[in-house]
């Protein structure tokens, strides 16, 4: 019995130390994650992000208790949005908080909460949201690449993505969109002949994948041919092209039916090669997604080299 009572009180013993161990590891661990300001200057790919962040005026958030999330663009995509070092140096403190802002949400948001089958928002500290979506094993937010997920930091997350995420009130509605890309006169009148267009300045919400002038005019959809068709032929043509009451991402589209158009019931396109491309029911050759993730503030639209026909 007293043998039993030693060996119980060795086992107890051991496993008190294990515990302490295993807690002071975990003490360790939480105690080696970097501030965000030494993450932030010890990845090189992150300094125009890092200088843009410094810009804003955001101490509270790289030094406070957070927990935060940060979508943070690495130098490539700043340089794919025209934006330098020196760009940065010449915003206003205001500016520069406005364009980080919205790529900071105010909670811990890991990859592993990811899940929805399309993008769904979370609001950022701007105010608006941003839009989180998953394709197979990768993550996107308003269609941009999580290209490394989940860094630790002090006081909550880093995801670095590829892409310079524009907040939508910069871009207006979908009309000033396909107003400002200069190749989408002819889609535009197909719209207006439809009684189409105005609905894309409402607060309705819309997903539009918008041929170009150049695609319209290969279909024979050419101004005179759209001011001499039916509306209601015309009507089919654009209903066909954007869909009701969704925001979808260029990471939205996989390599499967799209929902149903705005055309009706059944009337779903076919995408493939993970979204590069769309065909319509009755296309032989399937039309290339040219521009993706135009985000507004009513919806997205997406950029298309051909017409899609049902």
């Amino acid at each position: 019995m007293i043998i039993f009572k030693k060996l119980s009180l060795a086992v107890v013993a051991f496993i008190t130390a294990g515990i302490l161990l295993s807690s002071c590891d975990k003490e360790d661990t939480v105690a080696t994650a970097p501030t965000l300001e030494s993450f932030l200057s010890n990845n090189a790919e992150l300094s125009i992000f890092n200088a843009a962040v410094n810009k804003a005026g955001l101490k509270t958030f790289k030094e406070g208790g957070g927990p935060f999330t940060w979508f943070a663009p690495n130098n490539a995509a700043f340089a794919s949005a025209g934006i330098t070092l020196d760009s940065i140096g010449k915003m206003t403190e205001g500016a520069a908080n406005y364009l980080v802002t919205y790529h900071l949400v105010n909670a811990r948001f890991a990859s592993r909460d990811m899940i929805a089958q399309n993008s769904f928002p979370r609001t950022t500290q701007q105010g608006t949201s941003v839009y989180i979506g998953r394709n197979g094993n990768d993550f996107f937010v308003n269609g941009s690449k999580i290209v490394s997920a989940d860094q630790e930091v002090a006081n909550g997350l880093v995801h670095i993505i590829n892409r310079v995420n524009t907040p939508p009130q910069l871009i207006g509605n979908l009309q000033n969109i396909l107003n400002r890309t200069g190749q989408h006169t002819l889609f535009i009148a197909a719209l207006t002949k439809a009684n189409r267009w105005t609905q894309l300045s409402s607060a309705s919400v819309f997903t539009v994948l918008a041929p170009t002038d150049a695609a319209m005019t290969n279909a024979g959809l050419t101004s005179t041919a759209i001011a001499a068709a039916t509306v209601g032929k015309v009507d089919s043509i654009v209903r066909y092209h954007y869909f009701n009451s969704l925001r979808l991402f260029s990471n939205d589209f996989g390599t499967k039916q799209t929902p149903q158009t705005a055309l009706g019931s059944g009337r779903t396109i076919t995408s493939l090669e993970n979204g590069a491309k769309l065909k319509g029911k009755t296309n032989v050759t399937p039309a290339n997604v040219v521009k993706t993730d135009l985000l507004g503030t009513n919806g997205v639209v997406h950029i298309i080299d051909g017409v899609l026909n049902f």
